[in-house]
């Protein structure tokens, strides 16, 4: 029993090693976010996750070094993470599995596989930008469509119901608010919308804004 207590403070990894294998981890979290931003396809992509999979790859190669083979520690380490909530929701399963991959290359970095976690990290990398190439998304992006109208100039949304038609593939109202404002009683009508191929974003927001009554309208990409 002393024996296994003295081993919990006992590492046997030098401070050569720590240095390599955490520089080995931000070799691979670097080719990662990389391979991210190739296979992205979507407005724009999230800087603080590209920060996240270069972190997350660092962090598990050194959580792999300090458990090493002891299994008191490694039991420790556990319940020490399991206290740390994550709020943070993922936008897409690509996200999540991006994550993952870095997870995976910074568990080879930590036990000192530099060749297996490099070639992996490469191989995983390249196949599935031949995957992105090869099964491209043909649906065009959604986007959250805002209109901001005083509530007595329309009935409802039905006068820029036919602009919606005419330019969207598909149109969805997902949420409605009325407020009181200085300039009379405003209606926000939310929308999440799917723009024809042909169709041109600019010239949605245009329509919709000759629109009498309309304040304001706001188009923004639908990361979700």
């Amino acid at each position: 029993m002393r024996q296994e207590l003295q081993d919990i403070f006992s590492f046997t990894i030098t401070a050569r090693e720590v240095i390599a294998n955490t520089l080995m981890a931000t070799v691979c979290g670097a080719i990662i976010s990389f391979f991210y931003r190739l296979t992205f396809r979507g407005g724009t992509y999230s800087i603080q996750l590209i920060r996240s999979m270069v972190m997350l790859s660092m962090l598990t190669a050194f959580i792999m070094m300090v458990i090493g083979d002891n299994l008191a520690r490694a039991f420790g380490m556990v319940g020490v993470l399991s206290i740390i909530q994550f709020k943070a929701a993922m936008k897409g399963a690509q996200d999540f599995m991006f994550l993952l991959y870095a997870l995976a290359m910074g568990l080879a970095c930590g036990a000192g596989l530099y060749v297996p976690s490099l070639v992996g990290c490469l191989l995983i990398g390249l196949i599935t930008v031949g995957m992105t190439q090869l099964f491209p998304s043909n649906n065009p992006p959604d986007f959250t469509l805002t209109v901001v109208q005083t509530v007595h100039s329309l009935n409802e949304d039905r006068e820029y119901k036919a602009i919606l038609e005419s330019f969207c593939q598909t149109s969805k109202l997902v949420s409605r608010k009325v407020s009181t404002r200085e300039n009379g009683v405003l209606s926000r009508f939310s929308y999440v919308v799917r723009i024809r191929k042909d169709g041109c974003s600019a010239a949605l927001v245009s329509a919709l804004k000759a629109v009498e009554g309309v304040q304001e309208v706001l188009l923004e990409y639908d990361k979700e």
